[in-house]
């Protein structure tokens, strides 16, 4: 029979192969072999579990402040891409849309089917009937470091305040000084182009 008394239960041996730990203590004891099994983990686990937060409710000693959040998004793209406002991507895939007919008589074209998916998922969230004059009003917020990925999240959540654009885009945050009053003017103009409910 194995070492904890079930059919495919055992007990971790005192050196244990993976992550865990175990050691005698004098004090309390989680089980009746006098054991403490302790365990390390890569990422929140080793810092008191998800959040940080530790059985009693309050801070684990060990978890830090994390590292203000950074949009990697353009990092990863290829160099020739731009990110793109879903009004943006909505008109150009509707454009292709369009052009079905023509496009079917051609045996080489194959659209995915996850095409009318993405079509679909981008008309829902598009803000704004004019993407053209929509990224014009936006392009202003280059001169103050914005990327093309920010400006893009900007236009796709439409935040009706700066409080709320620095709230859903961390990465402005850094730039929050400079940018708070630019930013103010540019939502106000953008709420001219907004798609009527």
């Amino acid at each position: 029979m194995e070492k904890g008394g079930g059919k495919g239960f055992s007990l971790p041996s005192k050196e244990p192969k993976s992550s865990l730990k175990s050691s005698s203590t004098k004090g309390k004891d989680d089980s009746n072999n006098g054991r403490k099994i302790h365990f390390e983990s890569e990422g929140n686990l080793s810092k008191g579990g998800k959040g940080g937060k530790i059985a009693n409710g309050g801070k684990s000693p060990m978890t830090k402040e994390p590292p203000p959040l950074e949009l990697k998004i353009e990092s990863e793209l290829p160099q020739n891409a731009k990110p793109l406002m879903d009004c943006e991507a909505a008109q150009i895939l509707q454009g292709i849309q369009d052009q079905m007919v023509l496009l079917s008589q051609d045996p080489t074209i194959k659209l995915p089917v996850s095409f009318d998916k993405g079509l679909q998922y981008a008309k829902n969230g598009a803000h704004y009937t004019n993407p053209q004059s929509v990224r014009r009003v936006l392009e202003a917020l280059r001169k103050y470091g914005v990327s093309d990925g920010e400006i893009s999240l900007i236009a796709n959540v439409f935040p009706e305040t700066a409080d709320e654009a620095f709230a859903l885009v961390p990465s402005l945050k850094s730039k929050a000084s400079t940018l708070r009053e630019p930013l103010k003017d540019i939502l106000g103009e953008l709420a001219k182009f907004k798609q009527p409910a």
